[in-house]
């Protein structure tokens, strides 16, 4: 890994960019049939995400003047833009609006315009559970997000039930794989649960490349000493996973590494307060690091906390098992799950929450903005969206 300082910075290079809508159109036509309900139709009815459930807006206060981000005809980040200059250029027909997977409206150029770009920092706070992300794009904070990683636990538990199953299938008289005994010596392996936990990371991290022209990442890296641990070889894995991360950011923008004791000094010499419940949904828990590592590489100084979201990426879709415990009659035995309810993939947002299978034809399941589990029919549902479970707190609120 080749460390970055300030004097050696260079050219950043382009970042694709796949547009997502905040809303997706269901289909009404297509309620009684089995046909695709992501494809959209005339007669279908729009809803918008952000203002609806989880991701209601509680008495937030943006301190940022430029909190829309704006893509160039080519898909390409560009400077971020005012609210007030946003609905001129929507009225002129000049731009058409346009949502990030964090609820976020912005703007894509219909028309050429200047490609200069303020310096933009991203400070990455990682974590056991909980990580923070905050954005400065020139003077001013942008964005600050507190992403909930998927559960650990339960990933692992659900690898131990598969590899039970599947041991248990290779003492059956039935066509099997042979066992395989060298698949974890091969280079650059890493274990499935980190795997996990290494995707959800790259998915944040992607959705800021995605919006705002990022040139500089500040990277907190806490470091284990394998060679004075005995059981530091358990630890191998997440390094591994590690790694990636750091090879996809070095890739498109430059890396800034920082140890523990740096965080702590930047936070303290900048004026912003770190909270000891890392578990609590404030500002504080973990986007505090995360901004004091972003002005540390941008403008090193202080700057006041802009927009705040909860991110949740807890929900884990259940897949079909591949055996079941139990004998099935006739040796043929029913699908678990497939992973999607009529072609509704399951981990997908509706107004009525978060989608996560369905009962017979007409029935859908949910868990709400609450994580209560509902049954809808089918029927109501009125848009479809694969944006994040998000929420927008206050900075200054009770709860941020």
């Amino acid at each position: 890994m080749k460390t970055t300082t300030r004097k050696g910075l260079q050219e950043r290079q382009d970042t694709p960019l796949v547009l997502t809508a905040s809303e997706e159109l269901l289909n009404s036509m297509s309620l009684k049939t089995n046909s695709n309900v992501n494809s959209p139709i005339e007669n279908s009815k729009p809803l918008p995400h952000l203002g609806s459930g989880y991701n209601l807006r509680k008495e937030s206060r943006l301190s940022a003047k430029h909190p829309v981000f704006v893509l160039g005809t080519d898909g390409h980040p560009l400077t971020p833009t005012t609210s007030a200059r946003a609905k001129k250029l929507l009225k002129q027909k000049q731009a058409k609006p346009v949502w990030n997977k964090f609820g976020k409206m912005g703007l894509q150029m219909l028309v050429t315009t200047r490609k200069e770009t303020p310096k933009t920092a991203l400070g990455v706070d990682f974590g056991t559970k909980f990580e923070g992300y905050s954005l400065i794009s020139g003077r001013e904070n942008t964005l600050n997000v507190m992403w909930k990683l998927p559960d650990k636990k339960k990933i692992v538990k659900k690898l131990e039930e598969r590899r039970i199953l599947r041991r248990a299938r290779r003492f059956r008289n039935c066509r099997r794989r042979e066992c395989r005994f060298d698949n974890r010596e091969r280079k650059g392996f890493i274990a499935p649960s980190q795997m996990v936990i290494v995707n959800s990371r790259l998915k944040a991290i992607n959705e800021f490349f995605g919006c705002y022209p990022i040139d500089a990442v500040a990277l907190e890296d806490v470091r284990f000493n394998h060679s004075k641990k005995r059981y530091g070889k358990n630890f191998s894995t997440v390094e591994v996973g590690k790694q990636k991360i750091k090879d996809w950011i070095s890739k498109r923008a430059y890396l800034h590494l920082f140890s523990g004791y740096d965080t702590e000094d930047c936070r303290e010499r900048y004026g912003y307060s770190k909270s000891g419940d890392k578990s609590s949904e404030t500002f504080n828990s973990h986007c505090s690091d995360a901004l004091a590592l972003a002005v540390e590489i941008s403008s090193q100084q202080h700057i006041e906390p802009g927009d705040f979201i909860v991110a949740d990426d807890t929900y884990m879709p259940v897949r079909r098992r591949l055996h079941d415990t139990e004998f099935a009659k006739g040796g043929i035995r029913d699908k678990y799950s497939t992973g999607n309810f009529r072609g509704i993939r399951k981990g997908t947002m509706c107004n009525f929450g978060q989608v996560c299978g369905g009962i017979k034809e007409n029935i859908v399941r949910t868990y709400d903005w609450n994580s209560k589990r509902l049954s809808k029919s089918y029927n109501s549902l009125m848009w479809l969206s694969h944006n994040f479970k998000c929420r927008e707190v206050s900075v200054n609120s009770p709860h941020g």
